[in-house]
């Protein structure tokens, strides 16, 4: 017997994918070969009343709604459903302002303007205050590059409406425009702390968002020592913010670029990332691990 035995496992997946992605199918296969029933939990919609874990995954929309997504987990906290991630760090990581608690913690991350919504800032002194010729304009709750986009010194006055359009509906990210992205975006992913594989994720020729909906290629590949060791630091500070263990989450991904061989980071994905699961032999067994370490724990 094992802890899995006879529980009911929700995959978490929307309505872009609802019987889940390929890499969630293996996975739910995985946890059925351990004795659960897994099957998908379309968000919104579907019936979580049931549940033992909901195992958040493919719901790639909850930025749309995040009142409605929030108030959900809730409900499954209320019902007693036991959340992977777990919900400190869920809640934590659906905002990135989360990365001014990983740079209070010593990470290194890309130097980024924290724009509070409903104020009078300026795009242009934005840029002009820091000294900054590019930037990258970003909401902070999205997904999938949604509604990011480049601005610089000489059209950032064209931009303000834009930029004021998007800081009246929410908080917004200014990062100063990282290069280095022309030689990809490095994707480390954790199982339950410990690094699993590795994916670098190049932007289309002419853009520089490092997505597929944005016709951005990805290839698996190994990362340095060093990088991995950087990335596996900006995974411990979530424990300093949020009191969340490493070896507590069973799946993360660090994303970020190198800067003369510093990884220097972008994001940190707790709540739903792409893993690979279908790309790397093994994957979906060592998740399925961490997620029988988590119940067990």
């Amino acid at each position: 017997m094992t802890v899995l035995d006879s529980t009911r496992v929700g995959i978490v997946t929307g309505p872009r994918v609802p019987e889940l992605t390929e890499g969630g199918r293996q996975l739910a296969a995985e946890l059925e070969a351990r004795g659960a029933n897994a099957q998908p939990v379309v968000w919104p919609t579907d019936d979580h009343r049931d549940l033992d874990v909901a195992v958040i995954r493919s719901c790639w929309d909850y930025h749309e709604r995040i009142e409605d997504f929030r108030a959900w987990l809730d409900a499954l906290a209320d019902a007693g459903v036991a959340v992977l991630n777990p919900l400190a760090a869920v809640r934590w990581n659906v905002h990135k302002f989360y990365l001014r608690d990983l740079a209070a913690a010593g990470v290194s991350i890309l130097e980024t303007a924290f724009v509070d919504a409903g104020g009078d800032t300026r795009l242009p002194d934005v840029l002009d205050e820091r000294g900054w010729e590019d930037a990258v304009v970003k909401p902070a709750i999205g997904t999938s590059s949604t509604d990011t986009w480049r601005t610089n010194r000489d059209d950032a006055a064209d931009h303000q409406e834009r930029f004021a359009s998007m800081g009246s509906d929410g908080d917004l990210l200014v990062q100063r425009f990282a290069p280095e992205i022309r030689d990809g975006e490095r994707s480390l992913v954790f199982f339950g702390g410990a690094f699993s594989h590795a994916f670098r994720r190049d932007p289309a020729a002419g853009d520089f968002r490092a997505h597929p909906a944005f016709d951005a290629t990805i290839t698996q590949y190994e990362p340095a020592a060093s990088t991995i060791e950087d990335a596996s630091t900006a995974l411990a500070a979530v424990d300093e913010a949020v009191g969340v263990a490493p070896s507590a989450l069973p799946y993360a991904r660090v994303d970020g670029v190198l800067r003369d061989g510093e990884f220097v980071l972008m994001e940190l994905e707790l709540v739903e990332p792409w893993l690979g699961l279908d790309r790397v032999d093994g994957a979906s067994e060592w998740l399925a691990d961490t997620i029988e370490d988590a119940l067990g724990a």
